[in-house]
């Protein structure tokens, strides 16, 4: 049985997903990418960041250098970090003995209301 669309429910449904859609909220996480030498207080001097202001980062991922083995990359998310202040720590980040490279970007996902 194939179902029949007239124009009233055509112009219901367009009516009902922008109506969903002016609910929908957006919710930020910005990502930081650090590239570091191997070192063992690598992490800690990083995570530092977080903890002086009494946060925790949501996703912390280290990986060693397959390369070389002399540097880690540190995948960092957090939704509690926003705008001015993620910059700020980017560039903390940056600044500290060890690190070559940080990346920031922000990444949006949509939370239905």
């Amino acid at each position: 049985m194939q179902r029949q669309f007239t124009k009233e429910s055509f112009i219901m449904s367009l009516h009902t997903h922008s109506h969903t859609r002016s609910e929908q909220q957006s919710v930020a996480v910005h990502c930081f990418s650090v590239r570091a030498i191997a070192d063992p207080g690598m992490m800690p001097r990083l995570m530092e960041l977080w903890a002086k202001r009494g946060l925790v980062p949501d996703r912390w991922h280290g990986v060693r250098d397959e390369a070389d083995g002399g540097h880690v990359d540190i995948d960092i998310e957090s939704g509690q970090v926003y705008g001015a202040l993620a910059m700020q720590m980017a560039a903390a980040m940056r600044v500290t003995f060890g690190v070559s490279q940080v990346l920031l970007s922000e990444k949006r996902t949509a939370v239905c209301a």
